[in-house]
């Protein structure tokens, strides 16, 4: 989708995770692209499924993760970029 960008897609997820991300003491307003969802337990495993779902429903599209790194997945700025540069329409 061309008119998905990295930071849609930031925006979308700080605004969807707000209130767990205030929570873990993290300032929702000012995460850096090395903000991981779940080293902060904001999401746990199966909050990724959830996360991933979310994502293809919000934008409406469908996501092949399988070349972006376990490591990277729950890090906000890989993440982001990685689903504006790979997502394919639903």
């Amino acid at each position: 989708m061309s008119d998905l960008t990295a930071e849609k897609v930031r925006g979308f997820l700080i605004s969807r995770y707000w209130q767990s991300i205030s929570g873990s003491g993290a300032n929702p307003a000012e995460l850096p692209d090395s903000f991981d969802f779940l080293l902060s337990g904001v999401i746990d495993s199966f909050g990724i499924l959830e996360m991933i779902e979310e994502i293809e429903n919000q934008f409406q599209i469908q996501l092949d993760l399988t070349d972006l790194s376990a490591e990277e997945f729950p890090i906000l700025g890989p993440l982001s970029r990685f689903i504006a540069a790979n997502a394919k329409a639903a």
